[in-house]
């Protein structure tokens, strides 16, 4: 758990005190406790909050899924938090093709895919 502490230690550090986080994680309830019983827990409490992403949400019990699925907490809009999940799964296609290359033409390729990620993100968002 250091590295999604120390992901949320610099998050508060950059966004400051006045700013409410939502912070998708697939064991996001679990996080929530370990955050709240760490040095940060008592800065953290009133601006973190942790999310089960929905897809992920659907496998915890029943209590986890009312504390912490994204549909029963207020501000998270249609927010599903799996959004990373997306990007690694369209990534995976680039798998085949980029094996056998060199490392430059594999790092070219790459780059080529996350700029096209972004770039028809860009176009949905004005949809």
């Amino acid at each position: 758990m250091k590295y999604p502490l120390a992901l949320v230690n610099e998050l508060m550090d950059v966004y400051g005190p006045n700013v409410r986080l939502r912070l998708g994680y697939n064991i996001g309830c679990v996080f929530s406790k370990t955050l709240s019983n760490s040095t940060l827990g008592d800065h953290a409490k009133t601006m973190v909050s942790s999310v089960v992403p929905a897809f992920h949400g659907h496998s915890h019990n029943r209590p986890c899924q009312l504390r912490w699925h994204p549909l029963y907490m207020d501000g998270a809009g249609l927010e599903d938090f799996e959004g990373c999940e997306r990007f690694f799964s369209f990534s995976n296609g680039a798998a085949a093709g980029t094996r056998m290359s060199t490392a430059f033409h594999r790092h070219q390729a790459i780059e080529g895919l996350v700029c096209f990620w972004c770039d028809q993100k860009h176009l949905k968002s004005g949809e």
